[in-house]
């Protein structure tokens, strides 16, 4: 359970440092950029209605789409705009380890969210009920812009319902969107920068190493290459404080990623219907009056991972369990699909037992 939490948490943190770095890029340019510009070039570290960040909203728009991204940006603009007043401070100096702790503490939140959720009493509360408890937290927490991203993404598997809430407070109206903060002066660490640059790279060599898609596994190699320049330009500085995260992104890339605990739900496959013909991997799950076969999807990184669950329409033996390989052709049971297996057949598991939107 450690190992889950830590490495959900990891994969969090690494598909927000491409962001970081792109807002770390955007800021450093000419003096041109304003207090001002910085709100909506930065990260949404700083003071102010942390969804204004442009790199936060791209990540928004990977993992939840346009319409909720753009709706975002525009509610944020609208409250900024509504206070008359620029909250949002100089953030320029705020380093990228620095940026990178303060989405650390909302990591591991939301790494135990998905992992803690289903066993919690009250988990099946009303949807109302559920968005206004999302709402409240996202209030309470306040996040910086990539965190909500990352928090939000775990939070939606298992409440739908929480994580719209959230989304629709966290960065707009929450407690960051009124207070004002001071400006930051930028800390650095050798050592955290080369920790961080030899986690990128890991996590790059490996395609996503089943903890973020691996198309975003891409964009971790100008972060590897930030991360060796920030250890060489910095190498004289040291703040043991900034070590910590690089450290669990490390130790994230080096465990052997867990494989999520495999539950059987409803039909989960996108725009299927019925007479469709099926090949489908999956792990054999079964419960008292069904048998499926389930494999999660990663959009962004794990902490978004969603299972595709693919329901039999009849029972295998019982001799059969794990991976199964299953072809055949779908069929309508009331409301529901129902995979009607010509050929089901045990594999091996797969190298990387995701599969990716």
């Amino acid at each position: 359970m450690v190992t889950a939490l830590l490495v959900t948490s990891a994969a969090t943190l690494f598909e927000s440092a491409p962001f970081i770095l792109a807002a770390a890029l955007l800021t450093q340019a000419p003096r041109r950029w304003n207090a001002r510009l910085n709100a909506y070039l930065g990260c949404g570290c700083g003071a102010g209605p942390s969804a204004r960040s442009i790199p936060a909203a791209a990540a928004t728009c990977l993992v939840f789409g346009p319409l909720v991204a753009g709706a975002r940006l525009a509610g944020a603009m609208t409250v900024s705009h509504l206070q008359r007043e620029s909250h949002a401070c100089d953030h320029a100096h705020t380093s990228m380890l620095e940026e990178l702790q303060l989405i650390g503490p909302v990591a591991l939140t939301g790494a135990a969210v998905a992992l803690f959720l289903p066993a919690i009493a009250g988990f099946a509360a009303s949807p109302a009920l559920s968005f206004a408890a999302g709402g409240i937290a996202a209030f309470a927490m306040a996040p910086c812009a990539l965190g909500t991203v990352g928090f939000a993404a775990a939070l939606r598997t298992m409440a739908p319902a929480a994580a719209a809430g959230f989304l629709c407070v966290a960065g707009i109206v929450d407690l960051r969107a009124w207070l004002k903060r001071g400006t930051s002066h930028g800390a650095h660490d050798v050592l955290a920068y080369a920790l961080f640059a030899l986690a990128c790279a890991i996590v790059a060599a490996h395609r996503g190493g089943g903890l973020v898609h691996p198309k975003l596994a891409l964009a971790l190699w100008p972060c590897a290459l930030a991360g060796l320049y920030g250890a060489y330009r910095f190498r004289t500085r040291q703040c043991a404080r900034l070590r910590i995260i690089p450290a669990l992104m490390l130790a994230g890339a080096t465990l052997a990623a867990p494989l999520p605990a495999y539950h059987a739900t409803e039909t989960t496959l996108a725009d299927a219907f019925a007479g469709e013909r099926v090949d489908f991997t999956g792990v054999l799950t079964r419960t008292s009056d069904a048998a499926t076969l389930v494999r999660y999807a990663i959009t962004c990184c794990r902490a978004d991972a969603a299972p595709i669950v693919v329901r039999l329409l009849a029972a295998p033996p019982r001799s059969l369990r794990g991976w199964m390989h299953a072809r055949g052709v779908l069929v309508a049971r009331g409301n529901d699909l129902r995979l009607r297996a010509d050929a089901l057949t045990p594999v091996g598991p797969p190298a990387d037992p995701f599969v990716y939107r």
